[in-house]
């Protein structure tokens, strides 16, 4: 399976016609011409060998023999007459041997090598008619001897009788037929063998062939998984920038629509109670006029956004299940929809709802992705409306501040001189109303801001009317501004913060002398005293006592203690 894995990697496949590889008439064709080369090559050198030992007659015999060989080897020609010529010439060979040697000779090799190609370069069959025709051909030639008919070639063979003739043939019998026998097991195993590789091969290309389509499955389900991703991150892009929830949920479903095309794409926010989802934005032409129309759905009614809201989880229909798909007629052509909760910590805000007018089967990877746009449309909407109301809080937090700095520098300058004045003679403090004049030329006011509320003015002349301010020193003077402004109101708060204190330890002063003694006389006189003394008071008064419930009843006592 590793191998095959690399195979597939590297697109290293066999051809198709590797198959041929375990063919048995393609590799006899492949064995015949190695086995035509090798006899060419031994037939030359016997011929060499045996060429003034044998009659002439053999020697023309040898010579076309190997011609014939030669011929079949390095020309064109079928298998089938290479092969019978290569049988041919092998049992020429060896009936000639027969004749010129009779059962002294080696004629049964040849006959061997005659039964034994045969068995490798034709069928059974051919194997039993070889191995019979050279039996009958022995003994032909043997009966032929035995009546002196015929006689060696060779003179000086000596003379062979019956015995010998008959071990010569029961040889080349056992001989011939072990060989056969071995040759047709090993043929059929050879084809057993042929056949379960071929078989192996077989399994193996279609193993291939599964591997293949689901290599291009899951390709193709990771492409999509990425241009999905990549959809998602250009969604998250286009969001990031939006500052109010409106602009967010147009853009959301736009952007929706575009990368994952959704001929409508809504979302509902729901109410306080959890009980009603409103069309908040959408794609299409008629969501928009269902938001026009004020399109609400409530709990309770059998319909994507309600099992959304009930179940907090997403959910997928399509109309090839007739049972689950809800048919909503307000959108008649949609054939796939997916509705997907909106969670911000936990808490259902609102419903991602898209349709198609595709028949789509949607994956659970396809849920994943959607889950992940609908948590970004969330968390933007909640991080908008977390930014508004820190703005708004911001802005109550600044009027505030700036409420309490105004009332704070009225109440502060109520107490000192308004303005303050540098003159040839010095600094001199002004009481009067300031007098306002026309800025002339040489003329500059800049005014004390702090917390945006105006507390002063600074009103700078120069020497020479003619002379203007420039945009550098106007800078300057407004930078110093600043600082003043900031050290006014360091020294405000450092004198409040002095009267506080001086507050603080005179109550604690006065509620220390009031603690030393425990009797009630004591203690109102003490506290009268001290009253009279912190607030240099002409007269101070303590009454205790309780006030009457009603006109008629009895006057209780109470206790009065006047200074003066």
């Amino acid at each position: 399976m590793n191998k095959l894995n690399l195979i597939l990697e590297r697109g290293d496949y066999p051809p198709e016609s590797s198959s041929e590889s375990y063919n048995y008439n393609a590799w006899r064709g492949r064995f015949i011409l190695p086995v035509l080369r090798i006899a060419c090559l031994l037939g030359l050198g016997l011929f060499f060998i045996v060429f003034r030992v044998v009659p002439v007659s053999s020697r023309i015999l040898f010579l076309f023999l190997l011609l014939g060989l030669f011929g079949v080897t390095f020309l064109r020609a079928s298998y089938n007459v290479r092969a019978i010529t290569l049988l041919s010439v092998t049992f020429i060979a060896g009936a000639n041997e027969i004749l010129l040697l009779g059962a002294w000779g080696d004629a049964t090799i040849f006959l061997l090598c005659y039964v034994t190609l045969s068995a490798l370069l034709l069928d059974h069959k051919a194997t039993i008619y070889a191995l019979t025709f050279s039996f009958v051909t022995l003994i032909v030639i043997a009966a032929l001897y035995m009546l002196n008919i015929f006689k060696p070639l060779d003179p000086g063979v000596p003379a062979i009788d019956l015995t010998r003739w008959a071990i010569f043939i029961a040889d080349f019998a056992v001989c011939g037929l072990v060989v056969t026998l071995a040759m047709n097991a090993l043929k059929q195993e050879f084809t057993k063998v042929t056949q379960r590789a071929q078989s192996a091969y077989q399994s193996l290309t279609e193993e291939r062939t599964r591997l293949e389509e689901i290599i291009r499955e899951r390709t193709s389900a990771l492409r999509n998984r990425s241009v999905q991703l990549q959809s998602s991150t250009k969604i998250a892009r286009a969001l990031v920038e939006i500052k109010n929830v409106p602009d967010l949920l147009r853009a959301s479903v736009d952007a929706i629509t575009e990368e994952f095309n959704y001929y409508h794409v809504g979302i509902y926010l729901l109410n306080a109670q959890k009980q009603t989802a409103t069309l908040q934005a959408s794609s299409s032409e008629i969501g928009m006029e269902l938001i026009g129309a004020g399109h609400r759905v409530g709990v309770g009614i059998r319909n994507p956004i309600d099992l959304v809201i009930e179940h907090n989880k997403p959910y997928a229909f399509s109309d090839l299940d007739k049972a689950r798909f809800i048919s909503d007629p307000n959108f008649p052509s949609t054939r796939t929809r997916i509705a997907i909760p909106l969670i911000v910590r936990g808490d259902l805000v609102g419903i991602l709802d898209l349709h198609s007018n595709k028949l789509e089967t949607v994956e659970e990877e396809d849920i994943e992705i959607f889950e992940t746009v609908a948590d970004l449309v969330a968390i933007s909407i909640d991080n908008v409306r977390l930014i508004g109301e820190t703005q708004a809080l911001i802005e109550q937090l600044r009027f505030y501040n700036s409420e309490q700095t105004h009332q704070a520098w009225t109440k502060a300058t109520s107490r000192r001189a308004p303005a303050y004045q540098y003159t040839p003679a010095g600094v001199r403090p002004i009481f009067g109303q300031v007098k306002k004049e026309e800025s002339p030329i040489g003329v500059l006011q800049i005014p004390l801001l702090l917390q945006s509320q105006k507390i002063g003015n600074i009103h700078l002349r120069r020497k020479g009317y003619s002379t203007a301010w420039s945009e550098k020193e106007r800078g300057m003077v407004e930078k110093i501004a600043e600082q003043i402004s900031l050290a006014l109101e360091n020294s405000r708060l450092v004198e409040e913060a002095q009267r506080n204190a001086q507050r603080d330890q005179l109550i604690a002063n006065i509620s220390s002398r009031v603690r030393e003694t425990l009797d009630v006389e004591a203690v109102i006189r003490t506290a009268t005293t001290e009253l009279r003394r912190v607030f240099d008071l002409k007269e101070a008064e303590i009454s205790v006592g309780l006030p009457q419930a009603e006109p008629k009843a009895p006057r209780k006592h109470t206790s009065a203690l006047r200074l003066k």
